[in-house]
């Protein structure tokens, strides 16, 4: 329920609830929200406005955000590592290209918010570039038609803070930053 909420209304309340859960038992170190991005023009950003604690056990990042106005479509990374477990070390900075996700729980094709829902619902997929460039989240490259991104996420080392030294064991914080896709250059994440 909590993806379906996000990506149709934006609201995250059961999404933080499945959260605790997990972070009850074990699985989840830390959890932050970031801000909206009321007009999503390049150069808009958001930031958390507070850090994300990681640690050993804990080196994986998930994210989600609403594409509003949409059916139900969303954005995000899932299972983000912020370790290179080669080299057993935290990466500095990363800056991922997201793509449009559709959550399979409402009809429609365009920028609207009031759909049919979906029946029977549908599984979580991702836009495809299909056959026509007029689709959303499409471009033609020549005679090739590729999705474009709809955001860049950031994620930059910090030192430990006092909100993670609560955490045992401690580690660094990542500051978490979101901001639309300046390019329609894709880089394979």
């Amino acid at each position: 329920k909590g993806i379906e909420n996000v990506a149709e209304l934006g609201s995250i309340s059961a999404l933080q609830s499945e959260i605790e859960g997990q972070q009850t038992a074990g699985n989840v170190l830390d959890d932050v929200v970031g801000n909206g991005i009321g007009n999503a023009s390049q150069g808009a950003t958001s930031t958390t406005g507070d850090n994300l604690c990681v640690d050993a056990s804990h080196p994986y990042v998930s994210g989600i955000s609403m594409i509003a106005p949409s059916p139900d479509w969303f954005t995000g990374v899932y299972n983000l590592p912020l370790s290179d477990e080669s080299t057993m070390t935290w990466v500095r900075k990363i800056e991922v290209y997201v793509y449009a996700w559709d959550a399979g729980t409402e009809e429609g094709d365009d920028y609207s918010y009031s759909n049919a829902a979906t029946s029977p619902q549908g599984t979580i997929s991702a836009f495809m570039a299909g056959d026509t460039a007029n689709a959303v989240f499409v471009s033609e490259d020549g005679s090739n038609l590729r999705v474009l991104p709809v955001g860049v996420l950031t994620f930059e080392l910090q030192e430990s803070s006092a909100k993670c030294m609560t955490s045992e064991p401690s580690g660094p914080t990542a500051s978490p930053t979101m901001s639309p896709s300046e390019s329609p250059i894709v880089s394979p994440t």
